[in-house]
């Protein structure tokens, strides 16, 4: 597990995966701990022990609710909520990637960050085209505000018990953190990635890719 410290528009703030532990300015991001030292940072983010393993979890993916962007053979799941904006940063990492690497991304949308984010998630996934409404949620994403731009709406009960199912697979990965990204590697065994990857060590980890 990495931490990572970074200043971006947020005066100071550490985070371990992607789930953020602020220590100024918190504004539009889902604190789940707030910590006085980088030990206590480590701890309260910290793997928690799994419910299931990587190949339950792709199992459970496969019949989850997605849409996909790409035709290639090399299947990635990307678990996001609209309001992330460290999802937001990953989707637009991956594009250039698309084709090169002969990905499939298939998305699977949850909703907690937010009060919208449910609603957001929703209005994603009952849209005629998916992946177009993801687009509209991304090219009008606010950064400052960590809000996407997609209109929420009130889930239908099938949507609703969707996410909620999304969620649950989210939770049993052991983090609930966003973006949460699985793929087979060459020895066709699923991993997990919750930390951030920088341009250069996403593109190493696709090069493993199955």
């Amino acid at each position: 597990m990495s931490l990572i410290v970074a200043n971006k528009q947020i005066t100071r703030f550490f985070y371990i995966g992607l789930t953020i532990i602020v220590t100024s300015l918190a504004s539009g991001i889902s604190t789940t701990a707030q910590a006085t030292t980088l030990a206590d940072a480590a701890a309260s983010f910290a793997p928690k022990r799994t419910t299931a393993t990587p190949a339950q979890i792709w199992e459970r993916l496969n019949h989850a609710r997605w849409f996909t962007q790409g035709s290639g053979p090399h299947i990635i799941y990307l678990l996001f909520d609209p309001n992330c904006p460290y999802c937001h940063l990953l989707i637009n990492e991956l594009q250039p990637l698309l084709k090169p690497d002969a990905l499939t991304i298939r998305y699977v949308p949850v909703g907690f960050l937010e009060p919208s984010s449910m609603g957001k998630a929703a209005a994603i996934l009952e849209a005629k085209n998916p992946l177009q409404a993801l687009w509209e949620n991304e090219k009008g994403f606010t950064e400052k505000g960590h809000d996407g731009a997609i209109q929420e709406i009130l889930p239908s009960a099938a949507t609703e018990k969707a996410l909620k199912n999304n969620l649950s697979i989210l939770e049993a990965t052991g983090q609930k953190t966003v973006p949460t990204m699985l793929y087979r590697n060459r020895q066709n065994q699923p991993r997990i990635v919750w930390q951030v990857l920088d341009p250069t060590n996403l593109a190493q980890t696709l090069k493993g890719l199955q």
